[in-house]
């Protein structure tokens, strides 16, 4: 037996309420000031958690042991938005597929608060994901400025 379904994060209820950024209630959100050489360009991503889970396996027949395991993943949506020095805004929307993937023995239904304990332990996991996006994110940002500049001044 095989089922996939998408688990919204309001829809942890109050057993992820306190499990930190993969509760509804919390984005994570990077800000940097970007140089560029028609200004300082303000950035901020923000990232926001996608939560699935797959039930994967078989319980176990009499006597033959079971394979059923949950497995649960954890993607990251990204928003990027910039602002020019000339006040154009630049954004970019990109998920962050597996930020991390956890599986646990189990149906996935009886496993949501395990699987909410371990997502707090794991934050530092999505942060830092965040961050290196945000990280390769700023040259494709100069990159779109210098077309935005380029085009705005056209030379020949």
């Amino acid at each position: 037996m095989k089922a996939s379904w998408s688990i919204a994060l309001s829809a942890l209820g109050a057993s992820m309420a306190a499990a930190g950024p993969a509760s509804a209630q919390v984005v994570l959100t990077h800000e940097a000031s970007v140089r560029h050489a028609a200004g300082v360009m303000a950035a901020r991503w923000t990232g926001t958690p996608r939560i699935t889970s797959r039930q994967i396996g078989s319980p176990g027949a009499a006597g033959r042991a079971e394979s059923l395991r949950c497995v649960w993943r954890v993607d990251l949506d990204i928003v990027r938005h910039a602002r020019l020095a000339s006040g154009t805004a630049l954004q970019s929307n990109l998920r962050a597929e597996r930020a991390y993937e956890i599986s646990r023995h189990g149906w996935c239904g009886q496993e949501k608060a395990a699987f909410a304990g371990q997502v707090a332990a794991r934050d530092d996991a999505l942060r830092a994901r965040l961050h290196e996006h945000a990280a390769s994110d700023t040259r494709a940002l100069i990159a779109q400025a210098d077309d935005l500049a380029r085009s705005a001044n056209p030379t020949g």
